[in-house]
């Protein structure tokens, strides 16, 4: 028979998805392999900053990270997004946001879902609606968020051990070294601005 102590606790984990070292670095090579098409979608403008601020708001409402969140949203307005377009973006309801966006947005939304493996028929859809070079700073800026999502959900799984619920399958190793170089300041600036610790 299982224990019930043992038992009460299944289930009881942190669930967002983190970083290990493993994970991490194999992301951070794939990153340095395009950093030149990275590097040339930022200083492209191919895809407007405030277009730009949507689509990795829509990653980070699949990764849901708290961080991201909080930083994108106010960059987001800063760009002129409005309330609505804000909620409709976190709510993944694109109603309320440009059409000229919508089949990147859904594409961002489909990047996240498939863990930074789209469909080719995905890309292609990309492709055919913005060009090539558009719809690689599309993917692009889709790698990068992914990549703060992740750390950022890491300093999250930290925090989340200190209240005894810590992610299923995490790294405390790699989760303490982003919390040590960086993640404690984050946290900090986050409580700042009254946005209380969050799973």
């Amino acid at each position: 028979m299982m224990n019930k102590n043992k038992e009460s606790h299944i289930g009881n984990y942190f669930k967002k998805r983190t970083y290990t070292f493993r994970t991490f670095f194999k992301d951070l090579v794939k990153i340095i392999r395009k950093r030149n098409q990275i590097k040339d979608s930022n200083h492209s403008n191919k895809v407007s900053r405030k277009f730009s601020e949507h689509i990795m708001l829509v990653v980070t409402s699949i990764n849901d990270c708290i961080y991201c969140e909080w930083g994108h949203v106010n960059w987001a307005k800063q760009e002129g997004s409005t309330e609505a377009e804000i909620a409709g973006l976190l709510s993944l309801n694109f109603g309320n946001l440009p059409s000229e966006e919508t089949v990147a947005l859904s594409f961002a939304q489909h990047y996240a879902e498939t863990l930074g493996h789209p469909s080719p028929e995905a890309k292609n859809r990309l492709i055919k609606e913005y060009g090539v070079e558009k719809a690689q700073s599309i993917i692009a800026r889709c790698d990068m968020i992914t990549v703060g999502n992740l750390l950022g959900n890491s300093i999250s799984a930290f925090l989340s051990r200190l209240h005894g619920k810590p992610p299923e399958h995490g790294s405390l190793g790699f989760e303490l070294f982003v919390f040590v170089f960086g993640g404690f300041w984050m946290d900090r600036m986050m409580q700042k601005s009254n946005k209380p610790y969050s799973e």
